[in-house]
């Protein structure tokens, strides 16, 4: 991120890893981190290169680089901490059709439709590494 007297252009996705194009992630907030870990397990697992894309800006949602990763790698993972009805995930996913690569393998992980409850309780309802992983395994 910028320092204090910058400032980063409204919409910019922050790229981790931007030559790897066996799969990419695309994310944001408590997906980066959680991404990046799965991204290495993938690597060590699968031996696929792993970009991850973090949006960083929700609204507007940056169709325009969501289409160009999507376009640039071979599978796509959608990592989204939010509920699996009216997510951000969604809104990704149809930026990926609409820009012609809902042809390509694809998973989406996300949340389940419910509340969010608190303290570790939470980890029964939201995504994990594991279930990104499982995600990769998934598009074999």
């Amino acid at each position: 991120y910028p320092g204090p007297s910058e400032a980063m252009e409204i919409g910019s996705e922050r790229v981790y890893f931007p030559e790897h194009a066996d799969v990419v992630i695309f994310t944001f907030g408590n997906g980066v981190p959680m991404s990046l870990r799965a991204a290495r397990e993938i690597e060590k697992s699968l031996l696929w290169k792993v970009r991850v894309v973090d949006l960083r800006w929700l609204q507007p949602l940056n169709e325009s680089a969501i289409a160009s990763h999507a376009r640039a790698c071979k599978r796509i993972i959608v990592v989204d901490e939010g509920r699996r009805s009216a997510g951000v995930g969604e809104g990704i996913i149809t930026a990926i059709v609409e820009a012609g690569q809902g042809s390509k393998p694809m998973r989406r992980v996300v949340g389940v439709d419910t509340y969010t409850p608190l303290a570790g309780a939470a980890f029964a309802v939201i995504p994990a590494e594991a279930d990104i992983v499982n995600a990769a395994i998934d598009l074999v």
